[in-house]
């Protein structure tokens, strides 16, 4: 089960927006890092039969150093949570999903080029960047549009603003309330990819044009980054 204060947090959004929308909210905290879960979850939704509309595959968990330092228990909780969960929630809920549904997934700049000192961080989003894309061919001809959301920072709990130093700290913040408004506008018009701002959409170029080991040079970490939360 996911933390008690994340599930009270949950229940108290779900409570706010309730109360605003005058919808219908079911909360069911899980660990998505915890494999053990995903067979209540695929229970729960075989039994409601829900048509799934819209899905938001947002949860990451992020730390930097050098990986011979890096604790093992970290390194497995961005595999864990990054690829595993992902993977997993779209593999549970998908046959719940139908023409007209859309998916947004999480993914990072950092998939872009490899990322010395957030090597294993960069390498998870490096997945998730692939298997949006085959997973999107796969739903294409049933109507179910899966597009990846490549943001640079973003102010959240994994990355405060002004917590970060050296050149992830120097790096432009999204406007969130605008980066969600225009990452479902977009995928429910059929968008496959979208990165936000034109410094990150250069940067993606230039990590197609420049060789990986060149760009491994360009973006190594060592003068420092964000503290790592998770989210």
């Amino acid at each position: 089960m996911a933390d008690r204060a994340q599930a009270e947090r949950l229940k108290a959004l779900a409570s706010e927006l309730a109360s605003s929308t005058h919808a219908a909210f079911r909360v069911v905290p899980l660990d998505l890092a915890d494999s053990s879960n995903y067979g209540g979850l695929g229970e729960l939704l075989a039994d409601a039969k829900p048509v799934i509309r819209v899905l938001v595959n947002n949860a990451g968990y992020e730390r930097e150093g050098l990986l011979r330092d890096m604790e093992p228990n970290d390194m497995l909780a961005m595999i864990d949570l990054n690829v595993t969960g992902m993977t997993m929630i779209n593999r549970t809920c998908l046959p719940y999903m139908s023409r007209g549904s859309f998916e947004i997934v999480t993914g990072s700049v950092s998939a872009f080029a490899p990322m010395p000192w957030q090597a294993v961080y960069g390498a998870s989003k490096a997945y998730v960047h692939s298997l949006v894309f085959a997973i999107r061919e796969e739903e294409r001809r049933r109507g179910v549009n899966i597009m990846l959301l490549s943001p640079g920072n973003m102010d959240t709990e994994m990355n405060v603003r002004g917590s970060g130093g050296g050149k992830i700290g120097m790096l432009p913040y999204l406007n969130l309330a605008r980066t969600v408004e225009r990452s479902l506008s977009l995928a429910e018009r059929g968008c496959g990819e979208y990165t936000p701002l034109m410094l990150y959409k250069a940067y993606r170029l230039a990590a197609k044009l420049v060789p990986a080991a060149v760009m491994a040079r360009f973006t190594r970490l060592d003068s420092g980054g964000t503290n790592g939360r998770g989210l």
